[in-house]
């Protein structure tokens, strides 16, 4: 069935877990209930998780590092029956809520642009999102899922595990936290493919020894910068990245990455909108079972049907009536050996409306004024950061997304 770390369990297992979870009272009779879950333990999550599925129960996975009062308060906007926090015996029941008609997954948005909100999908959609998956994505049958990311996001659980199981497929669920582990699992299966973030990514790249490559990458959540995409190139064998949103699941693959924004081609069971070359970019759309879901991203489609990611809508910075696209600046400046991070986000400007805003991180100090007078050199002048500060870290979350929100919020720094 599945493998966590180095631990196999198999189809006896998950019966055992499942006999377990009928004789606890706050699970038996689970149709129609909704549970927020927050387990420590890996293997007993997704069997719960897969025990509820079956059984017409709601799930809303919470992150096991969760602390109970953060998991309390995202339980209550879920409107979650009960609570399930580091143990099965002893539920925090929370409401009264009427039972759910259909089965659903319950997720948090990241708010990296605002308010996160509950997004609900049902069980019955994401099996047609699954099924379209494994037909988009064919040349994944012959190889060994690794899943270096939380099984309680929606990318490793569906994309991750369901659909490994869809295969018949064994996946390895990595949760030691130590990126050698990581190589390790997949240097003992060399046809592995391993789901994971930009940032992990990174750091495995970087720590490949001399000689070893890897198979198959698959990165999703956010564009990669333009170094790391270089370098995975370099040590992959296959790279591929996945686009999506949380109200649709996965809504694009792309199976030959040449581009680190290339995001390929729409899953079969979707109907996507966006722009078109040559012209404009306009906001990804996609029809889903009669709905039409607006993402706020800016995309483009060239002629081959292939989509391409450019921004958020919420990140563009229209500085004089002109959009700038934050990526595009970010891998310009990490061009320079000496920085080896870059965040690129917006403020407003008395003249300009909107003014381009950078932090980034490096080796050794920089001096402002010769790094912007370098810019100007390597890019058009509504693309030149007005405000450009050092720091000593960017905070990232676990999906390698930056809360840009967040910093246009802080107080500015001073630069030259």
């Amino acid at each position: 069935m599945f493998h966590v770390n180095d631990t196999f369990f198999n189809a006896d297992d998950l019966q055992r877990y499942f006999r377990h979870f009928e004789a606890v009272p706050g699970l038996r009779g689970c149709h129609g209930q909704r549970y927020a879950i927050c387990l420590a333990d890996a293997a007993e999550w997704l069997a719960l998780c897969l025990y509820l599925r079956a059984n017409g129960g709601s799930v809303m996975p919470l992150h096991p590092a969760t602390p109970l009062k953060a998991a309390l308060r995202q339980a209550r906007r879920g409107n979650c029956h009960q609570l399930l926090f580091h143990s099965l015996e002893e539920p925090i029941s929370l409401t009264l809520r009427s039972g759910d008609t259909e089965a659903v997954l319950v997720q948090m948005s990241s708010g990296t642009t605002g308010e996160p909100k509950c997004i609900e999908r049902s069980w019955r959609s994401i099996d047609r999102e699954v099924r379209a998956y494994i037909q988009h994505f064919p040349i994944a049958q012959t190889m060994q899922p690794v899943i270096a990311c939380p099984v309680t996001h929606a990318y490793g659980l569906i994309c991750g595990v369901l659909v490994a199981l869809q295969r018949e497929l064994m996946p390895i669920i990595v949760t030691n936290i130590n990126p050698k582990y990581t190589l390790k699992k997949m240097a003992e299966h060399p046809q592995s493919l391993l789901y994971s973030s930009p940032v992990l990514i990174n750091t495995l790249l970087k720590l490949l020894p001399p000689g070893q490559r890897l198979h198959a990458v698959m990165t999703s959540g956010a564009v990669m910068p333009a170094p790391c995409f270089d370098l995975l190139r370099q040590k992959a064998d296959h790279c591929f990245q996945q686009y999506g949103c949380s109200e649709a699941g996965c809504i694009a693959i792309n199976q030959d990455m040449q581009a680190a924004n290339e995001l390929g081609k729409p899953l079969p069971h979707l109907q996507v909108r966006a722009g078109r070359k040559p012209g404009t970019p306009g906001e990804i759309q996609v029809k889903s079972g009669g709905r039409i879901i607006n993402t706020r991203d800016f995309g483009v489609f060239d002629e081959s049907g292939n989509l391409s990611f450019l921004a958020r809508l919420d990140d563009t910075i229209i500085v004089g009536g002109i959009n700038v696209y934050p990526q595009e600046v970010e891998d310009v400046f990490l061009q320079r050996p000496e920085i080896t991070d870059a965040v690129v986000f917006k403020r407003p400007d008395e003249y300009a409306g909107e003014r381009v805003c950078l932090k980034f991180v490096a080796r050794i100090p920089l001096e402002i004024s010769r790094l912007r007078s370098w810019s100007t050199a390597h890019l058009s002048p509504h693309q030149v950061p007005m405000d450009i500060s050092q720091v000593d870290d960017i905070p990232r979350l676990d999906n390698g997304k930056i809360n840009r929100r967040q910093l246009i919020e802080e107080p500015q720094a001073l630069s030259a």
